[in-house]
Order: C-alpha cells, then sequence, then structure tokens
C-alpha cells in the first residue's frame, strides 16, 4: 500500500479528525497558560506549538480537493455557459414579478375572509392579555409555595416549642434537685465548721508552743550565721593569700623559664667555645710540629 492510498484511507480521515481535535485543544491549553502567566507556561506553550508543528506536518499528507465533473452525471451539462444556463432556467424562476403577485393573491384572501388590521390588533392585545394572566398565575403559584413553606416553618416551629418546653420541665427537675444537694453540702460544711472551731483551738494552742519554740531555734541561727560569716572571712583571707601565692609561683616559673632558656643559649656557647679551644689546640700542634722541624733543621745546619 502506498502513500496515496494510505492517505485517502478511511483509517487516516478517522486519524486526522483526531488529531486536528486532540492537537487543537493541547495549543488552546498551552496558550492559556501562557496567557494567565501560570506556572510551567513556557513548557505547556511549547507543547501546544510543538503539536501545532506536528498537525502541520501531517496536513502536507492530506489529498488536494478535487473539484467535481458534474458532466460525467449529467450529460446535458457539457459544454454549457452561465449565460446558457439562465436561458435554460424555468420561465416561473426567470420572472421577477411573481413575489408580487402572491402578495396580491394573499391580500385579496384575506379581503374575503373579512380579515381587517383591528382584527389583528384585538388579536395582539388578546395574546398580551393572555401573557399577563400567564404570569399572574405564575406569581399565585409562588405565593402557594411560599404559603405551603410558611406552613412548614410553624410546623416546625410549633414542635421546636414543644421540644423547648420539654426541656425547661427536664431542666426544671434537674435544678431542683441540684439545689437539695447543694443543701446538704451546706450542712455538711456547717457541722465541719463547727467541728474545725473546736479543733481551731488546739491547732492555736500548737502554734504558741511552736513560735516559742522557734525563738530559740532563731536565736541558733543567728549563731549559726555569725559562725559562717568568721569562716567566709577566713575562706576570703585563705583565697586571697592563695591568689598571691599562685601569682609569686607564675612569677618564678617565668624566672626559670628564662633562666632555662639562658643556659639553653649558654650551652650552645660552650659547645661553640669547646670546638673553638679543640681548633686551636690542632693549630698548636701543628705549629709546634713546624717549629720542631725548624730547630731540627737548624741544629743540622748548625753541626756540619
Amino acid at each position: 500500500m502506498n502513500l496515496s492510498e494510505i492517505v485517502q484511507s478511511s483509517g487516516w480521515k478517522n486519524f486526522m479528525a483526531k488529531l486536528y481535535g486532540f492537537g487543537a485543544s493541547i495549543v488552546i491549553v498551552g496558550a492559556l497558560f501562557k496567557i494567565q502567566h501560570w506556572p510551567a507556561a513556557g513548557l505547556f506553550l511549547t507543547i501546544g506549538l510543538l503539536t501545532e508543528a506536528t498537525i502541520f506536518f501531517f496536513s502536507a499528507f492530506e489529498p488536494l480537493h478535487e473539484e467535481v465533473d458534474w458532466t460525467l452525471v449529467y450529460p446535458e451539462l457539457a459544454g454549457i455557459s452561465e449565460d446558457e444556463a439562465e436561458e435554460l432556467r424555468p420561465a416561473s424562476a426567470r420572472r421577477g414579478g411573481d413575489g408580487s403577485s402572491a402578495l396580491e393573491k394573499f391580500d385579496a384572501l384575506l379581503e374575503k375572509a373579512e380579515i381587517t388590521p383591528d382584527l389583528f390588533r384585538k388579536l395582539g392585545q388578546g395574546m398580551e392579555n393572555l401573557s399577563q394572566t400567564a404570569s399572574k398565575l405564575g406569581n399565585i403559584a409562588d405565593a402557594s409555595v411560599v404559603t405551603n413553606e410558611f406552613v412548614g416553618k410553624v410546623k416546625s416551629a410549633s414542635e421546636s416549642v414543644e421540644k423547648l418546653s420539654g426541656a425547661y420541665q427536664e431542666s426544671t427537675e434537674k435544678l431542683t434537685e441540684s439545689v437539695e444537694e447543694l443543701t446538704d453540702s451546706y450542712k455538711n460544711t456547717a457541722t465541719i465548721i463547727a467541728q474545725s472551731g473546736n479543733n481551731y483551738e488546739s491547732l492555736s494552742s500548737s502554734i504558741l508552743s511552736i513560735s516559742e519554740g522557734s525563738k530559740s531555734y532563731n536565736e541558733q541561727l543567728e549563731a549559726l550565721n555569725k559562725n559562717l560569716s568568721a569562716l567566709n572571712a577566713v575562706y576570703e583571707l585563705q583565697l586571697q593569700g592563695t591568689n598571691d601565692q599562685i601569682k609569686a609561683t607564675e612569677k618564678m616559673y617565668a624566672g626559670m623559664n628564662e633562666m632555662l632558656e639562658d643556659l639553653k643559649e649558654s650551652a650552645q656557647d660552650t659547645k661553640k667555645y669547646r670546638e673553638e679551644v679543640s681548633r686551636l689546640n690542632q693549630n698548636l700542634a701543628a705549629l709546634n710540629t713546624v717549629y720542631g722541624n725548624m730547630l731540627a733543621a737548624m741544629n743540622v745546619r748548625s753541626n756540619p
């Protein structure tokens, strides 16, 4: 099957119809995202334009529209120009006054039926009255609906009042029970208060004895505070002496560090001095050797 047969098949036509429909919807959605500046608008616009480009690509393979040669079906049309076709039209179609003659016949028919303009006016008024009556009937229907709603609301209100009265009665009974319980609790509280009065006397005597004992306790606390103050003073003096000793120790350590550095430097100098002395000894030994050789040579010359 070649390309021309494919593009003329019904499957291709169905495919192109779906492509046009779905592709146009995608293009419109992409343009909508871009116009509204929604997130990912650039992505959707790109998808829409690519879809439109795909549609144009596939539409290039569609077959061209062919003009149908009607002369194959109606051979009598072969070789006839437009003027000749106008002459071949029926005479009734070529007459221009047929429209006016039809209107004249219609007017004559109305005159025979005795239909006057007043009759048309009355007919219009009757139609207008009918429309007004229909609108009023609609208002009546609306009023009946409102009345039914009002009756329903009244019924629901009466039911609510009945429920409210029942709830009020239950609340009254519960309130009466609560008042009785509160009265009993007040009586019990009064009894407890009377008993607590007796206990208060014993409690007051106990408080007096406790206050007397607390005096000696306060005196002991004052003595303890004095001892603690003296101990704090001793601790402060000891801390001050310790701080002075620490400072002196730090100074001593600083001096020892300086002395150690000096000793290190002197040790290095001593090492250098020892090296120089050893070199001097070597030089002196060499010099003595030279002098000995000179003396020996002089002695040899003096004793021929």
